[in-house]
């Protein structure tokens, strides 16, 4: 008897047992058990090499005919290629408007080194040959550097 009511006990353990699944046993059930093997064939470059007759082949689009020139300008107005040549465009005049910013610094303050240079020296002859003819010609270099300046700030402003 004791027999007995130890095999019961144990298969009501043993019930009580496989009743009770974890969280991931429930997830793996719920999921639909193992996934079905795919029947999509697997393209290789053996594959790609050799001809096929298949009627998926023969009804695919032609590709584009290459146009004759290649030039960035003639490529569609929303291209890859039109938009690299706009951000190199865009540098290169960045870069120039700094080269001439950066030239007109430099200038001016050769220009107002050149004038308290002229008020510093004593010997008149040598302040209004010299020094006049250099502040004359710093003036002309620095007007030319601003109207580079303003050159390359309108060029800027159309790519913009």
């Amino acid at each position: 008897m004791k027999r007995l009511i130890a095999i019961a006990v144990f298969l009501v353990a043993v019930a009580g047992i496989a009743d009770d699944d974890s969280p991931l046993v429930k997830a793996a059930k719920a999921s639909g058990g193992p996934k079905k093997k795919t029947t999509k064939k697997v393209i290789t470059n053996a594959d790609l090499t050799k001809p096929s007759n298949t009627a998926a082949a023969t009804t695919t689009a032609p590709a584009p005919k290459a146009t004759a020139s290649k030039t960035p300008a003639a490529a569609p107005k929303g291209s890859i290629a039109a938009h690299d040549k706009l951000l190199h465009d865009r540098a290169a005049a960045q870069t120039r408007i700094d080269l001439a910013q950066a030239k007109v610094n430099d200038l001016g303050k050769e220009l107002d080194r050149v004038e308290q240079a002229y008020y510093a020296e004593n010997d008149p002859n040598y302040r209004d040959k010299t020094i006049a003819e250099r502040f004359e010609q710093t003036k002309k270099q620095l007007e030319t550097a601003r109207k580079e300046l303003a050159d390359a700030t309108d060029a800027l402003e159309k790519l913009k």
